[in-house]
């Protein structure tokens, strides 16, 4: 079952309020809510193992009706009772903006059949699934780099996995700055995206002390073009400790010219604001498109 996408920033507001709105009316005319709390969602495979994720969002639905967009481990108000159909649709951050919520279209909904009791409180532990047939492209680094260096001094190297992400593996990817290596810039190898309509995600979980720029190149008309789209940005702490992040990456927007060939996405770090070091840790790198 899949529900329109849609920018939530707004809608969410007016979801959520409108909801409380009902309920308190509800309240008045007698109505008790039940409560559902969802717990922190994961995202697994065909075999039930973990898969790396950033759910920050739900969109609520009960017996197909809307019941408003809140964040895992609120505790939600549903005027309902007795057997219910719960469904829940995985929202993400696009490009990583805080107020650029979005349903993540490749995510299958998640549902249960429950049993609603006024004034108690049932907890949902939801986990999500990517659809069936996706095309994926991806760099987990167990086997080696998918990447091709362009223009630049310094290279990515393999290293072992402090198994800190879920489903992390053996290795991830590494680019050490110095000023003799001071800019790195390695482009998607394999296959162009050449038929990749308006949709395509890139998920990339990474950790620095230096921004990390994603660009797409593409070429039209026989020229080469290439966007820088947005930057990630550094996850270092103030107490030195560099905890990993995820993003997801909206490339079919800046893909989206009419004709464009060859199409790839780039990944670039470099020294700044006269910094003498830095570096970039990054895996699993996925491109996913219908």
């Amino acid at each position: 079952m899949r529900y329109p996408h849609r920018n939530i920033m707004t809608r969410t507001l007016l979801l959520v309020g409108l909801f409380m709105v009902l309920i308190t009316a509800c309240k008045k005319d007698g109505a008790i809510p039940a409560y559902v709390l969802i717990e922190p969602p994961v995202v697994v495979d065909a075999a039930g193992q973990g898969i790396s994720s950033k759910i920050t969002d739900m969109w609520v639905y009960v017996n197909d009706q809307p019941a408003g967009v809140w964040e895992p481990g609120k505790r939600i108000p549903l005027i309902a009772s007795g057997n219910a159909n719960v469904k829940l649709i995985a929202g993400v951050r696009k490009n990583g903006i805080t107020d650029d919520r979005i349903q993540y279209p490749f995510y299958a909904t998640w549902q249960q059949q429950v049993d609603l009791v006024p004034e108690q409180t049932l907890t949902l532990a939801p986990q999500f699934r990517y659809y069936d047939n996706l095309n994926i492209w991806l760099a987990d680094f167990n086997t080696g780099l998918r990447f091709d260096t362009v223009d630049c001094t310094a290279s990515m190297v393999l290293v072992d996995s402090d198994s800190t992400l879920v489903d992390q593996g053996l290795r991830n990817g590494r680019i050490n700055l110095d000023p003799e290596h001071s800019m790195y810039r390695g482009v998607s190898s394999g296959d162009p995206f050449t038929n990749t309509g308006n949709v395509a995600l890139l998920e990339v979980d990474y950790r620095s002390d230096t921004r990390l720029l994603i660009g797409v190149r593409y070429t039209l008309s026989g020229v080469q073009y290439e966007v820088a789209y947005l930057y990630a940005v550094p996850t270092r702490k103030a107490d030195g400790s560099m905890p990993w992040n995820k993003i997801y990456v909206d490339l079919g927007e800046p893909w989206n010219a009419g004709g464009a060939l060859d199409k790839r996405f780039y990944i670039k770090a470099q020294l700044e604001n006269g910094a003498t070091s830095g570096v970039v840790e990054v895996d699993n790198i996925k491109l996913v498109r219908p």
